[in-house]
């Protein structure tokens, strides 16, 4: 019995320790621009204007009349 609680009392205790240690505070890390960060600002839209000027964040098709979208610069 005696070798029960102490072996329940090292694992209570490492468990403890695992706990506390990996609670801390890490530093923050400067954060670099993701690949889709770097195209966030990039707009695409139809090269017939189809839409009357309406862009799309991401590159496709124009829903009229399925050409490819083109990137405003």
């Amino acid at each position: 019995m005696k070798i029960k609680s102490t072996a329940l009392s090292l694992i209570l205790m490492a468990f403890i320790a695992m706990v506390l240690t990996s609670c801390k505070d890490k530093k923050a890390e400067p954060k670099s621009e993701t690949h889709e960060e770097l195209h966030a600002s990039t707009a695409y839209q139809c090269p017939m204007d189809c839409e009357d000027g309406k862009t799309y964040d991401e590159p496709g098709t124009c829903p009229v009349c399925k050409m490819d979208l083109q990137e405003l610069k």
